[in-house]
């Protein structure tokens, strides 16, 4: 009964063209306890009929889901029948967009002060203003192209500069999932904070990391999908290229009989056991990995940067949001890896640097404790050789979720640029 009630809802979904904007009043975000096997195949069930959306990575203990006002009776009226626990977290999601709408409409131009989210070029501008005043320290050049043509760019910090190639490489990016803006930013503000612009009591620590590391910093991985979640749909997860039919429902003709899909989830495209757990074969779903391993153009420039120089990488480190995680290798595999004593000694350090300057908690676990899943740019790294590999989540824990307030971008940098001095203090 369960599984007609939802085909009948879904198909009565509302489906927007790609090219309007969509409006998420009246939409809903849920936080359900997942306490039986039961109830984590009625979500999965949702998802796989578009019912729903994951607002989080996958299915652990609970889950974050996104609801629409046409589903949420039926949705309720299953979570009710399978005795579910469940909690609202927001109670209309376009009040809250339109809330983050008129603060980022308060932003000074031309001023990159991180009480703002700024579009990607005002991002790639803001780091070449940094080298322009930072000549001897700091580069800017591009590692590739996305499908929509923008640039991946990066910035490279190392004092003596010139001679930065001899020294042992620490890779930070963020921004590879559209929605998680303050990922982008955080790395942003670890940017300026390496080159004491900002943060400037901290300057003899990065000072004496400067001398030692050079720093290859992406900010924006995923720069179509983070303009498309500015201009189209602000929970937007995946990149932009199409990527095929809704559910594989093609017509003789290679049109499609449902609908056109766009995108595949980034941190589902590595090549780590990639298109096994935590996926979707439908290639409109939020967790779609694509055909094949590196199919996308901005995680191929990523994996042939990162193995050209892989054999000088000593820390990969990856920013997303929302949870307040550290989180180690591996995945997909619950059997811990060799080098998981190393994992656990640099996570504490993180979480207790973190701890210490806002006293938000951020929890120290392996991926898999999470959920499993396959493909991730953090596992792939570190079945290349890069031992010390990690990925951050960052604020909060479900109350704003993607739309973390911009007055919080200050003190979400201020917390991980201090627990990532901790982190390379460990190396």
């Amino acid at each position: 009964m369960i599984f007609l009630a939802l085909l009948i809802v879904g198909a009565g979904a509302l489906r927007l063209p790609e090219d309007k904007p969509v409006d998420y009043s009246g939409y809903k975000t849920l936080r359900v306890a997942l306490e039986s096997e039961g109830l984590k195949e009625l979500v999965k069930l949702m998802v796989e009929t578009e019912v729903i959306s994951i607002m989080d990575e996958g299915l652990g203990e609970q889950i974050d889901i996104l609801v629409s006002p046409l589903e949420h009776p039926g949705v309720k009226g299953n979570l009710d029948g399978a005795n579910a626990k469940y909690q609202v977290l927001s109670h209309d999601v376009g009040a809250d967009i339109e809330e983050e709408r008129l603060e980022i409409l308060q932003a000074v131009p031309g001023v990159f002060d991180f009480r703002n989210y700024y579009a990607v070029k005002y991002q790639h501008s803001h780091l070449d203003a940094l080298v322009s005043r930072h000549p001897d320290k700091a580069e800017t050049f591009s590692i590739g192209t996305s499908y929509e043509g923008r640039d991946m760019k990066v910035i490279r910090i190392s004092n003596d500069l010139a001679n930065a190639d001899s020294k042992p490489m620490i890779w930070i990016d963020g921004g590879i999932h559209a929605r998680e803006w303050i990922s982008s930013h955080t790395v942003l503000y670890i940017a300026n904070s390496l080159l004491s612009e900002i943060d400037t009591g901290l300057k003899s620590q990065v000072t004496s990391m400067l001398d030692t590391y050079q720093f290859v910093i992406l900010p924006m991985s995923n720069p179509d999908g983070y303009e498309y979640s500015r201009t189209h749909n602000r929970m937007w997860r995946k990149t932009r290229r199409p990527s095929g039919c809704k559910y594989g429902y093609t017509r003789p003709d290679g049109s499609c009989y449902y609908g056109q899909c766009y995108g595949i989830d980034p941190n589902r495209n590595f090549d780590a056991d990639f298109g096994r757990q935590g996926v979707s074969s439908n290639p409109c779903s939020d967790v779609y990995p694509g055909k094949k391993a590196f199919s996308e153009k901005n995680t191929q420039a990523m994996r042939d940067y990162l193995l050209k120089h892989k054999s000088n990488v000593k820390l990969y480190l990856s920013f997303h949001s929302y949870s307040q995680l550290f989180l180690k290798p591996i995945g997909f595999d619950r059997t811990p890896p060799k080098d998981h004593a190393i994992h656990d000694a640099a996570g504490k350090a993180v979480v207790d640097a973190i701890k210490k300057s806002h006293g938000k908690v951020y929890r120290n676990i392996r991926s898999v404790e999470l959920y499993p899943t396959s493909g991730s740019s953090a596992d792939w790294i570190y079945l290349e050789g890069v031992v010390n590999s990690y990925t951050i989540e960052l604020r909060d824990t479900g109350r704003y979720g993607f739309r973390l307030p911009t007055s919080q971008i200050i003190p979400t940098g201020e917390e991980n640029i201090r627990g990532f001095i901790a982190l390379v203090g460990t190396l």
